[in-house]
């Protein structure tokens, strides 16, 4: 299957038969026989070259704007629709040509996107200028999403995906920050449209930076998009599990679809790992389990309902995901991090068997302070077990980040408990002691390997 190969993997292969040849480990025959069943090998584009190409039609396309807009208003209508359409155009113009002549060259297809997405842009605004049509700024962005995302498949741009994912973050701030409780529903179909482009990606060079950059780029957007949603949905307090089971998802995501041969994550498995380690904190305060008493399906509207799905669906996934994996037994994930929506959903649970609220607003009920309790051995947990990982793969970025999450819990309680000075003051320096104690044995465990 295409993307199955580690392309890093292979390079870095090529470059040691040479030397293996010389030093007669292996012989000209075999050092043949590994290049063919590897393939030719691959051009490289030069990534820097294609970002220059890049910001350079941007800049063109600046300068033609500007020197435009120097003359705009002793233009005439008509003359003002010809300028509008004209990068356009021009742009079209080069997209054929890239299609027909230069259509293996990304740094062509990346600046012709740019420049084409950047026309399309320009057309919508002066056409609106010209002829005085009213609109927001959602949706002039809303528009021009629609527009370019056609260019994204196109001309197979990653750059371009890139962008249109930024897009999509700005038109739903733009959407829920000028009109409030507006709905945002609009926001998971346009993020959806550009989906199977990185499936695409995916399938063809799955260990590639581009294929890496719009990997973090989507979680990123659908992390804005969730908190948007479920303050839309106003469901009972069910944001906690839906970013606990958003976050799980994407660490297991990053575990299971990006593996690597040594024990480093992938930045997708590490982005959803801080993100599992930041859930915890935040809910291990009492304040996350104030209960409002909303109804969960009933006198809600059909666009209420659909967010509060989606709420229900990140953690749904991350529990099958795991389950998957433990069945077949063949995970590598943190069992305590994959558990969190679990956790949570239990929290959850714990803080609504109580008396119910009778104020509108967050009210603490009579298992708040339970519902925090267990999110605080949670994450205590989690930072054990994290630790513990990091010194039985004597990794010292992750050990120091299981202390740096009990740090973290520690540091939280400081601000949230009556505890007195002298157990906080222990407590840190418990704290601080395992931060030294920790990577002095796995300098040491890092120094005796490498003697041996």
């Amino acid at each position: 299957m295409p993307g199955s190969i580690n392309r890093r993997a292979v390079r870095w292969l090529r470059g040691q038969l040479p030397e293996l040849v010389a030093a007669g480990a292996i012989s000209s025959e075999n050092a043949r026989a590994i290049e063919s069943h590897y393939g030719p090998v691959e051009s490289r584009t030069n990534f820097s070259f294609v970002i220059l190409a890049t910001v350079g039609a941007a800049l063109v396309g600046a300068g033609i704007i500007l020197l435009i807009a120097h003359n705009w208003d002793d233009l005439s209508r008509a003359m003002r629709t010809i300028i509008a359409f004209l990068p356009l155009l021009i742009a079209q113009s080069l997209v054929v040509f890239v299609l027909m002549r230069r259509n293996e060259s990304r740094p062509w297809r990346e600046a012709v996107a740019v420049f084409d997405v950047a026309a399309v842009a320009t057309a919508i605004s002066l056409i609106s200028q010209t002829y005085q049509i009213q609109g927001s700024f959602a949706e002039f962005m809303r528009v021009w999403l629609l527009l370019s995302i056609p260019i994204v498949y196109l001309l197979r741009t990653t750059l371009g995906a890139v962008v249109y994912v930024i897009g999509t973050i700005v038109w739903l701030f733009a959407r829920w920050g000028f009109i409030s409780q507006t709905n945002p529903m609009l926001f998971w179909v346009l993020l959806l449209l550009v989906v199977p482009y990185f499936w695409i990606r995916f399938r063809n060079d799955r260990d590639s930076r581009e294929t890496a950059t719009l990997a973090i780029a989507l979680p990123v957007a659908t992390v804005f998009g969730l908190g948007v949603t479920a303050e839309f949905a106003k469901a009972t307090d069910l944001g906690g599990i839906a970013f606990a089971g958003l976050f799980t998802t994407i660490y297991l995501c990053g575990i299971k679809f990006f593996p690597r041969a040594d024990e480093r994550l992938h930045i997708v498995a590490l982005f959803g790992g801080i993100g599992v380690g930041i859930t915890a904190i935040v809910l291990s305060f009492e304040a996350s389990w104030h209960m409002t008493r909303e109804a969960l399906w009933g006198q809600r509207t059909l666009t209420g309902n659909v967010g509060l799905a989606l709420e229900f669906l990140f953690p749904v996934l991350a529990v099958c995901l795991a389950g998957w994996d433990i069945v077949r037994r063949r995970f590598q994930f943190s069992l305590a991090a994959a558990s969190l929506p679990i956790v949570a959903a239990i929290a959850w649970g714990i803080a609504n068997v109580c008396k119910p609220p009778t104020a509108e607003h967050l009210y603490k009920t009579d298992c708040s302070f339970a519902a925090a309790m267990l999110l605080n051995c949670y994450a205590l947990l989690l930072g054990i077990d994290i630790l513990a990982r990091g010194i039985r793969t004597n990794s010292i970025a992750r050990a120091n980040f299981g202390l740096l999450l009990i740090a973290a819990l520690a540091i939280s309680r400081f601000f949230d408990s009556e505890l007195s000075f002298v157990t906080r003051g222990i407590g840190f320096i418990v704290v601080g002691a395992g931060f030294l104690i920790a990577n002095i044995l796995l300098f040491r465990k890092r120094a005796t390997a490498i003697a041996a």
